[in-house]
């Protein structure tokens, strides 16, 4: 296989990691949905040792829109009772680290170049909302 030199970088290279991002993404937007739900789940498992109850994913543009109904876990709630400034402390530690993982997994499993995530959760209800802002339509991605 022979290289070419385009503008400092190899062109075939190039070609190859697209082919290699292409792979990763499902076919449709409603099996990326799925796939984006189960990432989600995934990372807070990684978090709280539990999923989510339940998630609804829009996409548009080029921004995700996840809504959560989330199952506290038992320390946190005690937590919630005993100081809610620590408590909200402790909250905002937890979804700094939930962004950062979504970050990093978004970008390995999807090949997505996430531009910012925005995530609140409130703890009374166990529902939280992430915005995640994609540097392109999410369409680009899916065609390549």
């Amino acid at each position: 296989m022979r290289f070419k030199k385009a503008n400092g970088v190899f062109s075939q290279y190039i070609l190859e990691v697209k082919d290699i991002i292409a792979q990763k993404l499902p076919p449709t937007l409603g099996d990326l949905k799925q796939a984006i739900m189960r990432e989600y789940n995934q990372v807070n498992q990684m978090i709280f040792k539990v999923g989510v109850i339940e998630q609804k994913v829009n996409i548009f543009d080029n921004n995700i829109l996840i809504l959560a109904k989330h199952r506290r876990i038992s320390v946190l709630k005690i937590i919630d009772e005993s100081d809610g400034a620590l408590s909200n402390t402790v909250d905002r530690i937890l979804i700094e680290k939930s962004k950062a993982l979504l970050q990093k997994n978004f970008g390995e499993r999807f090949g997505f170049e996430i531009q910012l995530i925005i995530k609140d959760y409130i703890a009374s209800k166990e529902m939280s909302v992430t915005l995640i802002l994609l540097d392109k339509n999410v369409e680009e991605y899916l065609t390549g």
